[in-house]
């Protein structure tokens, strides 16, 4: 044990010194810079993406100055390099309690600056092609094809990509405990990667050959979703063959190896306790069936991330239980099918206008969201708390099978819960 913890000691300072050497080295300016097409965000006047330039990746805004300017960037699917003037600067920290903190955010993803653009001074076309102009060019298709709010849907949930239009109801579904349901993980990989075994397999070939096959198609998957955390992780999951625990344990590792700091982001310290919270409950619910078990395991589930959750977010819907089932049963078995079929046949030249669909959902999301919009406001507890809530969590888990003790252990993390001080 005390090897392997040298290791990841040696590993992590290596990684931390690499970042501090890599924030030290930025250059004093910058006057060009390559677009990542499939970052590109336009809200309103306000132009936003991801370009990199000599090895580093920064963060790019803009104020566009005219209606055609703003068409030229919404409909952008190409690469290209921008010559511009502007200001290099450090990301801003956060400000208030409970605040974004952009410096921490861009750090984890390998930025370590900012760029402010005072006049675009020419733009260059690049005609070389990869997996990011791909993604671009099937969101910008979807958004020109597709009325919204049928086009928001389904490129957030085939692309992972959500425009700043959808903003409104992004807070609705957050409200809710429910935005998850458009952070693409493992239901959105199961339904892409047993299709897609299945079709091989009834084409004729065999496991084995599927089984290699399904490795470019996972990549080829991870770029078209924008290589996120949660994607990543469900892909490791679903292509490394080993039980439950062993499998969590080599996709964390193979995730340090690639992205380091993914434990630094919420969405990769949450995707990972979810994976390793489920592979957890396979044993002690193997006795239950049905419904009883979908509703046992969600609302377990829901328990053992609620720590996690309210520290990072010290809020918590006490509904989101029962409308993830709802919803994530709308969304994943219904919805997601729907949209593919409608996205591939748009190449066909049919187009399927089913966007009344998306009308009457959103108008009952509005409803249910208007009792329910002000989740519980709970306290955030420091860490010796947090660790505390984790051990009562899992003897709770651990103790399941026995009444009594569950019955004690729920209530005592209950009382735990409602002795944290609000700040």
């Amino acid at each position: 044990m005390i090897p392997i913890l040298i290791v990841f000691a040696v590993f992590f300072l290596l990684i931390n010194s690499l970042s501090i050497r890599d924030n030290e080295n930025q250059p004093k300016n910058l006057s060009k810079i390559e677009l990542i097409p499939d970052t590109i965000q336009v809200n309103g006047d306000l132009l936003s993406f991801q370009g990199r330039m000599n090895g580093q990746k920064y963060q790019v805004y803009d104020t566009l100055k005219s209606l055609k300017e703003k068409g030229f960037y919404q409909n952008l699917s190409q690469n290209c390099q921008l010559s511009f003037t502007g200001n290099l600067e450090i990301p801003e920290t956060q400000r208030n309690f409970n605040g974004f903190d952009d410096q921490k955010y861009l750090t984890s993803q390998n930025i370590y600056r900012q760029i402010t653009i005072q006049q675009i001074t020419n733009v260059e076309i690049k005609k070389n092609f990869d997996l990011h102009t791909l993604r671009r060019k099937a969101i910008v298709w979807t958004q020109n094809h597709f009325p919204k709010p049928m086009s928001d849907y389904m490129t957030g949930l085939l692309f992972g990509f959500l425009s700043k239009d959808f903003n409104q109801m992004s807070d609705i579904y957050s409200s809710l405990g429910i935005i998850h349901l458009f952070a693409l993980s493992g239901m959105q990989v199961n339904f892409f990667i047993d299709w897609f075994r299945k079709i091989l397999l009834r084409m004729g070939l065999t496991r084995e050959r599927v089984n290699l096959v399904q490795i470019p198609f996972s990549i080829f998957y991870a770029f078209m979703t924008g290589l996120s955390v949660s994607v990543l992780r469900a892909l490791f999951q679903k292509n490394i063959r080993l039980t439950s625990l062993d499998n969590i344990a080599v996709t964390t590792l193979v995730l340090m190896l690639i992205s380091p700091k993914f434990l630094l982001t919420t969405g990769g310290q949450l995707t990972l306790f979810y994976a390793f919270v489920i592979s957890m409950l396979n044993h002690p619910f193997s006795n239950l069936n049905g419904l009883k078990k979908v509703l046992t395991e969600s609302s377990v589930l829901s328990l053992c991330v609620l720590p996690l959750l309210i520290f990072d977010f010290h809020i918590f819907q006490p509904l989101s239980i029962l409308l993830t089932i709802i919803f994530g049963f709308l969304f994943d078995f219904m919805l997601l099918p729907l949209l593919l079929c409608c996205f591939l046949i748009s190449f066909l030249g049919f187009s399927l206008n089913l966007n009344y669909i998306f009308q009457i959902l959103e108008w009952l999301v509005y409803k249910v969201d208007l009792p329910l919009h002000y989740p519980f406001v709970l306290g955030k507890p420091s860490s010796l708390e947090l660790i505390i809530l984790f051990v009562l969590i899992g003897l709770f888990v651990d103790s399941f099978s026995h009444k009594k003790r569950r019955f004690f252990l729920i209530g005592f993390i209950f009382l735990f819960f409602s002795s944290l001080k609000i700040q």
